[in-house]
Order: C-alpha cells, then structure tokens, then sequence
C-alpha cells in the first residue's frame, strides 16, 4: 500500500504485475526501522530527523499525508547506503584523530549550524578538507575543518530550513513538501535551492518574505485553535457549522486549508 501498489481496501486475490511486485518484496527485505537508524548511519537522533526534514532520505509512509496515526516505520538500506556512500567518496580514509580535525556534530556547534547544513556542504562540494577515520563507518567517522565549515556556513543557511518553514507553518512535514511538490499552484510553497560548486546537489531553503505571505492568506484548524485559544475540535466543529469553503482538503494534502479573507472572527470569538 505504502508503495502504491495496491489499494487501502484490496480484495485478498489483488493481481499484481510480478515485476512490480518482486521490487516491492525486494525492498522490503532491505529495510531499517526509523527507530534503529541513527545506530546504521552511525550519527545522532536529531540528525537522522535533520535529513528527513531536508529529504536526504525518504521514509517509508503508510496513511495519507497529515493523517493521524500515519507513520514512517523504515528506510530502504539501499537508500542509507547510498547516501553514506556518496559522503565517503568525497573524504580522504584518515588513519588517526588529529587535532585540527572535528566529527560533523562539532564542527556544527561551533559554526552555530544544524548538522545536516554540514552533510550538504560535503554533498555539495565546498568543503576542501574532508576526511573519513579508516577504523569507523557511516557518518561518524567523517572528520571536517569547522573553520572551514564556519565560512561556508551563511551561503549554505540562506533563508529558512525545510524544518524552520514547516513549524513556523505548524505543518508536518510530509505535508509541507507535499504543498512544495504542488508548486506552482495557489496553495504551494516556492523553494529556493541554493547552488553547490559540485553542480549535483542542491540545497532547500526557502524565503521568510514567501513564507510570511503564504502565513498570511492561508489558514488550517491547528493555527486557528492556537491564535484563538481554542481545542482544535471545537475548531473545526465551528467550521464544519459554518461550511466556510476550504481551498485545498485533507484528503487531497493531509490538512485542510481555508483562506485567511474568508474566515469571519467573530467565528472564533
């Protein structure tokens, strides 16, 4: 279901083309639980949320986006190996710890950056001096120079994350890449993909002027609850009552949207 391949309510004898099928079982079989990722990547919790956020990997979903109870259970390990593949290619094996040389999570703290803004600068080519410790794996055993990283660290902030954008949207975050995929549509979000000197990978960021105006026209039931101290059943009950027209459906993107200028206040009050 997950993969799209049969539909939610399926008969028991549901035909599906063998090949298609085979794909789906294969990947099955090669995949990581969410919970036990950070121990495969060889990194912290936060980051292993950092590159979901940044859509460095993809979980596996099952439910509609924005559904409650829908969750993201693994990760294809073709995926996780791909993706430490390509950050081990670009650093230099390194026998041995030396001083001028920090792990990624360090080098983040001192340049005052979110960890996975150093993955995208080794991804991305602008970092010079990347390394890997031979007697390690995964992302932990990357070395960098955080004096380096420090002066790549604006060009590769620009603007807000996927992550800052999403909850300053009180969206999930499923549902705020859903609303970029549907760009340009009334109701989506433009991203800004800042460019790397490798010219194979992007950065998403996104602009606060763009994200303040789709903050202002566009409303859902969790922002309204919490501009008018309300529970958000009691929201969307009043809603309900009032059959206010809503400009983009749960069940087309996970939440339902509402234009801000047809909403009446005293609705809430």
């Amino acid at each position: 279901m997950a993969a799209g391949v049969i539909p939610e309510n399926a008969p028991a004898h549901y035909p599906i083309p063998a090949e298609q099928g085979r794909d789906v079982a294969s990947g099955v079989k090669r995949t990581v639980n969410v919970i036990s990722l950070w121990k495969e990547l060889n990194c912290t919790r936060p980051l292993v949320d950092q590159l979901f956020a940044d859509r460095l990997l993809a979980p596996i979903y099952y439910g509609r986006p924005g559904a409650k109870g829908r969750t993201q259970k693994a990760v294809d390990r073709e995926e996780v190996a791909m993706l430490v593949g390509k950050l081990h290619a670009r650093a230099v094996e390194l026998d041995g710890e030396t001083d001028d040389l920090v792990p990624i999570s360090k080098a983040a703290e001192k340049a005052k950056v979110p960890a996975v803004a150093v993955i995208h600068m080794i991804l991305g080519g602008f970092l010079d001096h990347v390394f890997r410790l031979s007697v390690q794996t995964g992302i932990g055993a990357l070395r960098v120079d955080p004096v380096e990283v420090k002066l790549h660290a604006e060009t590769c902030t620009l603007g807000l994350s996927p992550s800052e954008t999403f909850g300053a949207l009180k969206i999930p975050r499923d549902v705020g890449w859903c609303l970029v995929d549907r760009y340009p549509k009334e109701v989506s979000l433009a991203i800004n993909w800042v460019e790397c000197p490798l010219r194979d990978h992007w950065i998403p960021r996104f602009d606060p002027a763009m994200v303040a105006d789709f903050k202002s026209r566009f409303i859902h039931p969790a922002r309204i609850a919490e501009k008018y101290d309300l529970q958000i059943g009691e929201v969307i009950g009043r809603l309900k009552r009032s059959a206010v027209n809503r400009v983009l459906t749960k069940s087309e993107i996970g939440v339902d949207f509402y234009r801000v200028d047809s909403l009446n206040p005293d609705l809430f009050n």
